[in-house]
């Protein structure tokens, strides 16, 4: 009964906007800012829900352009608008957008038909991006990159820097052939990472999928119920602990490998190329173990145990889950 009178509610209110009692309302704002800079300068956005395209270029020249337009139709009082705030501080330039809204009375329908920022730099530029539902595109940056989204979306392709840094919540981050350490703090969000070199790589991570593909470096990863897709990764160092949430991992050969994995409920599928060398251990509470190694050694077993090394046992690998099942096994 009571969906019935709220459908029949809204039917009344769109059908009163599309009727000539219906105020139709423009926004537009088009903004369009230079500034000369060198080595040293940075860029802070506050950019909201707006899409922005960073591209880089050979002048020592930031270029800004905005472009938002709206419209919304309303019965009754309440206004809203946007703007965007420009300033210089000790060589960061500051771009800030600000919505306003007066207080509604009656009803609005908002629709924005153009919202993005198109920005041009030197590649040495420090970016620091703070959004909320848009998304982000960056190809080919040499300078650091810190962004922090709520809902949106990053697309980072070719990045070369000492460092980057992402927080984000339930949006999706893709990454790619990216050279330089990498920090990723999520919550439900989906994160893909390929064709990359991380010297050190940090995630942590709540809820949503990880993916890692063709990718080198050592890695520090705590994810809670979030399952991951780690496939063809060279590796020295790596710490994973996870939930429930299952892992399935394919690591390549390396000299020294030092592996530690650890679950509570989420299932192990760890593959390893022949080659590799290393002592293995395998501890669990209530859950099965299954091992195909046949370059391997069974040193010790029982139930709920397992240890034994590969070829002279120059690494270590470690796995312990509680009621996750494991499986093992060496892949040509």
């Amino acid at each position: 009964m009571m969906r019935n009178t709220l459908g029949s509610l809204m039917i009344v209110i769109i059908t009163a906007l599309a009727s000539c009692g219906a105020q139709g309302r423009e926004i537009e704002r088009d903004y369009h800012k230079t500034y000369d800079v060198s080595p040293g300068y940075g860029l802070r956005l506050k950019n909201g829900d707006g899409n922005v395209f960073i591209k880089r270029w050979d002048k020592d020249v930031l270029d800004i352009k905005v472009e938002y337009l709206a419209e919304y139709k309303s019965i009754g009082a309440g206004e809203r608008d946007f703007k965007v705030n420009f300033r210089t501080k000790n060589d960061i330039i500051e771009v800030t957008e600000v919505e306003t809204s007066t207080p509604v009375i009656g009803f609005h329908i908002f629709n924005i038909k153009e919202y993005s920022y198109t920005i041009f730099a030197p590649d040495y530029l420090t970016l620091e991006i703070n959004g909320d539902d848009g998304e982000i595109y960056i190809d080919d940056w040499r300078a650091n990159i810190e962004i922090s989204l709520d809902d949106g979306a990053a697309v980072l392709r070719g990045i070369e820097c000492d460092q980057t840094i992402i927080s984000i919540e339930d949006g999706e981050l893709n990454i790619g052939d990216h050279k330089g350490n990498l920090e990723i703090d999520y919550d439900d969000g989906r994160i893909e990472i390929f064709r990359c070199s991380i010297p050190e790589c940090i995630i942590r991570g709540e809820d949503g999928p990880l993916s890692i593909r063709d990718t080198k470096g050592d890695f520090d990863i705590e994810l809670d119920d979030g399952d991951a897709d780690i496939y063809r990764l060279l590796t020295e160092n790596l710490h994973y602990q996870g939930g429930d949430g299952d892992l399935e991992m394919e690591i390549l050969r390396i000299d020294d490998i030092d592996i530690d994995i650890r679950t509570d409920d989420g299932d192990i599928d760890l593959d390893l190329e022949e080659g590799i060398s290393a002592k293995f251990s395998i501890d669990v509470d209530d859950a099965r173990i299954r091992i195909d190694l046949p370059s391997g050694t069974i040193i010790e077993k029982d139930e709920n145990w397992v240890s034994g090394k590969l070829r002279d046992g120059k690494g270590r690998i470690r796995i312990r889950t509680s009621d996750g099942n494991v499986n093992l096994r060496e892949i040509r």
